[in-house]
């Protein structure tokens, strides 16, 4: 289970949010709920179609951002929008992450869109974990 808290106040010109959870892929999952919420209405998007895709990184934190990152060129490749995930976490030398994404097509006729995420930032980027529950905050680029 996650929470997410979208941080209105703290940027003007980007998106901010943090992401609670009872397990780090929870997290993941919550994260990228949490920046699909600059763009659309996540609980208005219907889950039509499933984008899958695997990542490594040397870290947990890179990780985090390179699967923000992923979400975000799909996105930009595709023309969709996803409103909820399927993670799978593994550590070896690395940590390896597969995801399947649930979403659909960018459709201007049925969806508002609110805005369009460029990029995540490394500013005041933050993993951690916290009395047995996971956290991040993430800043992106609108």
């Amino acid at each position: 289970m996650f929470n997410y808290n979208i941080l209105t106040e703290e940027v003007k010109s980007d998106f901010a949010f943090e992401v609670m959870a009872d397990s780090l892929t929870e997290l993941f999952r919550g994260a990228g709920v949490a920046m699909m919420e600059a763009m659309i209405d996540v609980k208005e998007l219907k889950a039509e179609k499933v984008w899958e895709f695997s990542l490594e990184a040397d870290t947990l934190e890179l990780l985090l951002f390179d699967f923000l990152g992923e979400l975000v060129f799909v996105k930009d490749v595709d023309a969709a929008l996803f409103n909820d995930y399927e993670i799978k976490i593994e550590e070896d030398e690395d940590f390896k992450l597969s995801c399947k994404a649930f979403g659909s097509d960018i459709d201007y006729e049925k969806y508002e869109i609110l805005t369009d995420v460029k990029a995540i930032t490394m500013h005041k980027f933050v993993l951690e974990e916290r009395n047995d529950e996971w956290y991040c905050h993430v800043i992106v680029d609108l």
